[in-house]
């Protein structure tokens, strides 16, 4: 076909999840959309990111149960590890779910896919190989890649980052970690529940340093029992490697088969021409936008992560709507109030709205707040797995500013939160919600009731 010769509404660059969705919008609106994409269809959620490291967690995770049985009356004798099938399964996902969410719904929804590196010449044309595309508008959304901080050594060590952790060709004896973030984290406990020995170091005082101080806290004791050494406030002066890493820190010297480095990611904006399109970047990389995710140049919207917004992958995706509606002519505001954040460790941490420090800052002396243990939830003590808490957050009113949840599958709970901080509800609300028997659920009507009663004193499910 002879692009050459067509104009589309809008040019995607970038075919991860804001830029599907961005897809999808537009198409859904009767525009006509070419979404270019210069590497492998999906982004990084599917191929390298979300999908795959959660396939590997679960993997890791069924083997540490064969290994360490709850219940009294169950016995095992372990569970062994195939750790090139376990990555082949995770290939193999990975590809069902990048034809099957990706190529095929783009190819059924009529968007035009073109392969290519994709680079604007001026404010109006972008060039796709030696092809230009013309567009009333277009869509930046390449996603961020990891970046490596500047420690002497580190660089030239060539360590892992998670690219590399989860296409990993054999399982490493050892493993330092750097970053105590939630990728960090994330892949520290698959690789240490698989066999690793795992080392994080983290320069902030504690891991997940923007969570509820409270629930990191009990995280980081979960994860040492589970053998994961922790070094908190704790900076690497260097990194050597000959054959081995040597990892240099104040508190001494680690030395790792594997050094995997999960400090932060930067958006994806090199070789776009974007200064000729007359978009201007951040300090940080990102794309410079408005609330409408408009750029500079007004015909040229950014969304995702190469916009410098929360790195969640269902942020990228609203972002993507929200911008192809902008482009298409729509004044649409993106709205990141009550946002949601998963740590998906295990037990994994979840949380929405303000920590009790942050409410503390914002609100004053009024500000409230309640834990529950799950030693005191029914469903945690039928599973014999009281590993974790809930805690919640409200104001002098008793309108909910925060709930933070450390348990098993924390995210599956965390939506009433959600919902109830988005609306600005009591804690009352909470209380007076059905919430079935026997669940994980019940810990957000528990968690309200304890601002006012002492849980202990109440029966099990009244």
């Amino acid at each position: 076909m002879n692009f050459e010769a067509r104009t589309f509404d809008l040019v995607i660059v970038g075919s991860g999840s804001a830029g599907v969705a961005a897809s999808l919008e537009a198409r859904g609106r009767g525009a006509r959309v070419a979404l270019i994409e210069g590497g492998v269809l999906g982004g990084t959620c599917v191929n390298v990111g979300c999908v795959p490291s959660k396939a590997l967690l679960r993997a890791a995770e069924a083997k540490h149960l064969a290994e360490h049985p709850r219940f009294p009356g169950v016995s095992s004798q372990g569970a062994a590890l195939d750790f090139a099938e376990v990555m082949r399964q995770k290939d193999d996902l990975v590809a069902g779910l990048r034809k099957a969410k990706y190529q095929d719904v783009l190819e059924a929804a009529g968007v035009e896919i073109l392969h290519g590196h994709a680079q604007f010449t001026d404010a109006e044309t972008l060039v796709v190989g030696d092809k230009p595309i013309r567009a009333r508008a277009f869509l930046v959304a390449t996603g961020a890649d990891p970046v490596l901080p500047p420690i002497p050594g580190l660089a030239e060590s060539k360590p892992w980052t998670y690219l590399d952790a989860v296409a990993a060709k054999s399982l490493p004896e050892s493993l330092v970690v750097i970053g105590g973030g939630p990728i960090g984290l994330e892949l520290a406990q698959a690789f240490a529940r698989m066999g690793s020995r795992v080392t994080v170091i983290e320069a902030m005082p504690r891991i997940l340093p923007a969570e509820d101080e409270a629930l990191t806290e009990r995280l980081s004791h979960y994860l040492k029992e589970e053998g994961i050494e922790i070094l908190t406030s704790a900076r690497v002066s260097g990194v050597e490697r000959n054959g081995g890493y040597r990892v240099h820190t104040e508190a001494g010297v680690f030395e790792a088969e594997r050094v995997l480095v999960a400090t932060g990611r930067r958006p994806r904006t090199a070789g776009l021409g974007l200064e000729e399109a007359g978009v201007a970047l951040e300090a940080s990389g990102a794309i410079k936008v408005d609330e409408r995710l408009a750029t500079t140049n007004p015909r040229i919207f950014a969304a995702g992560d190469v916009a410098g917004l929360p790195q969640f992958v269902y942020v990228a995706a609203q972002s993507g709507r929200i911008a192809a509606k902008n482009a298409l002519g729509a004044t649409e505001p993106l709205d990141l109030n009550a946002l949601p954040r998963v740590t998906f460790t295990d037990p994994a941490l979840a949380a929405v709205g303000l920590t009790e420090r942050e409410a503390r800052e914002r609100y004053g002396e009024g500000v409230r707040s309640a834990v529950l243990e799950l030693s005191d939830l029914p469903r945690a003590l039928a599973a014999f797995d009281t590993r974790g808490l809930f805690k919640i957050v409200v104001d002098a009113e008793g309108t909910v500013l925060g709930l933070h949840v450390l348990a098993p599958e924390a995210g599956d709970v965390l939506q009433e939160g959600i919902v109830a901080v988005k609306y600005e509800l009591n804690y009352r609300d909470l209380i007076d919600t059905f919430h079935p028997y026997l669940t994980l659920a019940e810990g957000v009507r528990l968690v309200a009731q304890a601002l006012d009663t002492d849980v202990h004193q109440l029966s099990c499910c009244a």
